[in-house]
């Protein structure tokens, strides 16, 4: 808790400890050395500094929400709207970097935080002496703190000096003595209600004037209802306090498990280095330096991960003993100055710690591998692992899902994609099956890291059955659910201008969308399509526009590595016709051409012009 009764300035225990409208504390000297004259800056900055400041407040007694009173023993809150115009100091807060701006009364215009001065002087041990306000107008030499005042005198006394010096009997019997704390800023005044439009106490007369159609509530009810959130706020941050101390004690235990791991790195490159040559050992010297400074990076790293979770432990702790004792403050008004901002700091603290929390470092991942380092000593290495995780053990992964929006069938082709498991990082690679479109056994089509694949040359008219798993260096994890893609029930193509050629003096032109042919001359013309068929039945049409030779056109099923400028085919004689058929086509059946038996490298609809007698045209 000290570094929350230390001011950020001086570094020593706040004396004489003012509110700023941020919600920290600072020393009232410091204050006054930290504020700077707006006038003094005007060169520097600019027009918009104002509207740049994040949250600045105006201490101003035109200010509906009086930020800071200009007149001893008042009270804070947060204005709805700041008056930049009357502002003339500015003060940036030493803890939260925020810009505040202050009124003609500058520092000395601050409120006291009573809370900050009761917990220094209990804590700390430190007793100051009380601000000119508060402190006992009878007393000789070192003053001590005013409990009552009087107001037909206008003195303040403290214990003693009450007793001594206005007794209450004789003509001083008539006098009122008021108990001294929190007051109204403007008629003096204890507070009795508090402003929930305004976040701050107010007085009677208060009520009845500025603040009469404000909602307000009881100052015990409001100081109530603060208390049990910020005992809430606290509870949370004290859970997460424990988390943070259960999170340092791992990795301080990952410490060990690292000097372990470089140990049994030594011992491996000693073993391995012994059975080399002496140009090698040169080499294990290296390795050596090289083991030792991973262990000295991972322990760095593991000492600055636990210095940095100790600090922001340190912080909540100190926040948390901070805010246990503000919660016994007697004083209502008092509490209710700081109690929601402790609050908001309970509840920002414990979030950041939720977010600081890193995992333990890792012992290094290394292995040597003596194998390759007999045949090349220069190339010798270490080996890196895979990271290990989840508390030093590596798991295999989850199941993949298929990313069913993203999968289609096209042709004889289709995509298919997939969404890593829970843990991506933990995955090396994904391995795709499929079937083979009849309900057969899945076979492996694709291994790697990417999550999106495309297969060609499958079958029309079938319905492929597909799967995917992940893998890692623990193993392969679960399939993921089976995903059916239906091929195209029919073949369709265009023209391959890719695979059309021709000899002599022109070749074969195709139109833009590749369904229309030309050509001229007496050579021999082959065009191919540009889909492959491996099995099934097909049917296609093909209209003859125009047409001047003396040859008879030809069409059927080639490879696709079948000569396209040369004479194809030879002639079969079927009862009194004869038919020319390109050699490597099939003969037609029944109007439709069938591929049956194994699938070809590449079997395809052809069309060729070949010379025959005009007896058989």
């Amino acid at each position: 808790m000290e570094e929350e009764i230390r001011c950020n300035v001086c570094k020593e225990f706040y004396r004489e400890p003012v509110l700023l409208p941020c919600g920290h504390a600072v020393c009232r000297v410091c204050a006054e050395k930290l504020q700077v004259h707006i006038h003094d800056n005007e060169g520097s900055g600019s027009s918009n500094d104002y509207q740049e400041a994040d949250k600045a407040s105006v201490s101003s007694e035109t200010d509906s929400g009086v930020v800071c009173g200009s007149r001893p023993n008042s009270y804070a809150g947060t204005p709805a709207v700041p008056a930049y115009s009357s502002a003339a100091f500015s003060i940036t807060c030493p803890s939260c970097r925020k810009l505040v701006y202050l009124d003609d009364n500058g520092a000395d215009g601050l409120p006291p935080f009573r809370v900050m001065r009761t917990i220094v002087e209990r804590f700390g041990g430190v007793t100051g002496a009380p601000p000119a306000e508060e402190a006992c107008q009878m007393c000789e030499g070192e003053r001590r703190a005013a409990v009552v005042r009087c107001e037909q005198c206008s003195v303040r006394y403290c214990a003693a000096c009450r007793d001594a010096w206005h007794p209450t009997r004789g003509p001083l019997a008539q006098h009122e003595l008021r108990a001294l704390g929190t007051t109204c800023a403007d008629h003096g005044f204890p507070p009795v209600q508090y402003c929930v439009t305004c976040l701050i106490p107010i007085c009677q007369r208060c009520l009845t004037e500025r603040h009469s159609i404000h909602e307000t509530q009881p100052l015990a009810t409001a100081a109530r209802t603060h208390k049990t959130e910020l005992s809430q706020s606290l509870q949370h941050l004290s859970e997460q306090a424990k988390s943070m101390t259960d999170h340092i004690q791992k990795v301080k235990a990952s410490g060990e498990k690292i000097n372990e791991s470089c140990e049994e790195l030594e011992k491996q490159i000693d073993n391995a280095c012994a059975e080399l040559t002496c140009a090698i050992e040169r080499r294990r010297d290296e390795l050596i330096r090289a083991a030792r400074s991973t262990k000295s990076q991972a322990i760095a790293n593991m000492r600055s991960l636990t210095s940095h979770a100790a600090q922001k432990l340190r912080e909540a702790t100190a926040l948390l003993h901070f805010s246990i004792e503000a919660l016994k403050e007697p004083d209502q008004a008092a509490f209710l100055q700081v109690g929601n901002i402790l609050s908001i700091r309970a509840q920002e603290t414990a979030a950041n710690l939720c977010t600081s929390l890193e995992p333990p470092p890792s012992p290094p991942a290394l292995n040597l591998d003596i194998e390759p380092v007999l045949r090349t000593v220069k190339s010798m290495n270490f080996v890196e692992c895979t990271p290990v995780e989840n508390s030093m053990k590596l798991s295999a992964p989850g199941a993949p899902e298929m990313a069913v929006e993203a999968c289609a069938a096209r042709g004889c082709s289709c995509t298919l994609a997939w969404k890593p498991p829970p843990a991506p990082s933990a995955v090396r690679g994904y391995v795709l099956e499929l079937d083979d479109g009849l309900g057969g056994p899945f076979r492996e089509v694709y291994c790697g890291r990417e999550t999106v694949c495309t297969i060609d040359g499958l079958h029309y008219a079938s319905l492929y059955s597909a799967r995917v798993k992940a893998f890692n260096g623990a193993g392969e994890g679960p399939y993921s659910e089976i995903i059916g893609l239906q091929t195209s029930p029919v073949a369709w193509f265009t023209w391959d201008a890719r695979c059309s050629s021709g000899g002599g003096g022109g070749g074969v032109s195709l139109s833009a969308d590749g369904a229309r042919a030309a050509a001229a001359g007496w050579q021999p013309r082959v065009v191919l399509a540009d889909q492959p068929l491996a099995r099934g039945l097909h049917y296609w049409t093909l209209r003859l526009d125009a047409y001047d030779g003396d040859a008879d056109p030809a069409f059927g099923i080639a490879r696709a590595d079948v000569a396209r400028d040369k004479m194809l085919g030879r002639h079969r004689i079927h009862r009194t016709a004869r038919r020319l058929l390109p050699r490597g086509v099939a003969e037609p059946r029944r109007g439709r051409d069938a591929a049956a038996g194994p699938a070809p490298a590449r079997a395809a609809p052809l069309a060729a012009r070949r010379r025959v007698s005009r007896r058989h045209v």
